[in-house]
């Protein structure tokens, strides 16, 4: 017998505000200007945090010290779980070599934990754009089976040139805007978020139905074009929820604007779907490809979007690839949902689903 769990509570700091409802506010007014991250002779769009401070580690405490206190006050003891796919490493860039890894690494969850005031076991979770999402299974995993009561799942990601460079060089990020499922989709557009959710036994307004995740391993840079591991994983995670497809009202999609994974993503929505397609949207316009942060931050921002009962138009979306032959939300709307799917898909193969559902 495993036990409910529920999200108490939610924070989030990104390029679109400083709280849930500042962020939920701002897509639903359509706002999804990015600002500019240069990287030697070239400039990509990029979804920054709104915060001025030069030194890295310094802007990092600012951060998860606005999120921490978004959550109020914590039992000390209060379980941590960290996802990030970059950790600090832009305080290393700043440092400059030699630097102890990977000790250094794990020094920044101690500190994280710190900032927090938060003294108890501390996780850390780091594959690629899933990170989120893996730790948020681990948290509920444990409460589920009542070996904790409560915790913290926070995701951080922050600006650094590696992961910018990386990106770069392998010619998937977009030099104007993020199109999900878009026929003129050209790459992502990264930025930084801090993200956290409070997880308890004890009922809130949500509940998580269903998580699971998987990978696919047919490359190490996307997913397989028919989309059928991402099938797969979703099926696992409506089975776990016990709901139907016909049962899920909307769904957040992946879709950062990448000509693969966007086709892949799709294909997966039409064997599992069908003719039953609820209505899609995409978060990633708006709020920049979060990455390791990614997961917590959607699932923060759309669940504002939803306790609202406000669901914002997809930004950068305007022409249907035929292709793809599915479309994302281009007009905002007022629809009361009860249940909802969220998907991740990871550089590397990582794949996540995760079924939130009201409760009472």
């Amino acid at each position: 017998m495993t036990r409910p769990v529920f999200i108490a509570k939610s924070a989030l700091l990104c390029a679109r505000g400083e709280s849930p409802t500042t962020v939920a506010n701002a897509l639903w007014n359509g706002e999804c200007s990015a600002g500019q991250r240069k990287l030697g002779e070239r400039a990509f769009p990029y979804f920054g945090l709104p915060l001025d401070e030069a030194d890295w580690m310094v802007r990092a405490e600012q951060a998860i010290r606005q999120v921490a206190g978004q959550l109020g006050p914590l039992p000390p003891e209060t379980p941590l779980f960290i996802a990030s796919s970059s950790f600090q490493i832009g305080h290393f860039e700043q440092l400059g070599a030699p630097f102890d890894l990977p000790a250094a690494t794990a020094s920044f969850s101690r500190q994280i934990g710190e900032w927090m005031n938060l003294s108890g076991a501390n996780s850390s979770f780091s594959n690629a754009c899933t990170s989120g999402f893996s730790a948020l299974d681990a948290a509920r995993s444990l409460i589920a089976a009542s070996l904790i009561d409560d915790a913290i799942v926070l995701g951080v990601e922050l600006a650094n040139d590696s992961t910018l460079a990386g990106f770069a060089a392998m010619e998937l990020l977009s030099r104007t805007t993020g199109r999900p499922f878009d026929t003129r989709r050209d790459g992502l557009v990264l930025g930084e978020a801090v993200a956290a959710v409070h997880l308890s036994a004890k009922p809130a307004t949500w509940r998580i139905a269903g998580l699971r995740t998987g990978l696919d391993g047919f490359s190490t840079t996307g997913p397989n074009p028919d989309g059928s591991r991402i099938a797969d994983v979703t099926v696992d995670c409506l089975k776990e929820a016990k709901l139907k497809a016909a049962d899920i009202e909307l769904i957040k999609l992946q879709a950062a604007g990448s000509p693969g994974t966007d086709l892949a993503e799709a294909n997966a929505l039409r064997t599992v779907f069908g003719q039953q397609m609820p209505p899609l949207i995409s978060l990633k316009p708006g709020l920049g490809h979060t990455l390791g942060a990614s997961g917590l931050a959607e699932l923060s921002a759309l669940l504002a979007c939803l306790d609202a009962d406000k669901i914002p138009a997809t930004a950068g979306f305007s022409k249907v690839d035929p292709e793809i032959a599915l479309f994302p939300k281009v007009e905002r709307s007022t629809e009361h949902i009860e249940r909802a799917l969220l998907n991740l898909i990871g550089f590397g193969g990582g794949l996540a689903s995760l079924i939130m559902e009201r409760h009472g």
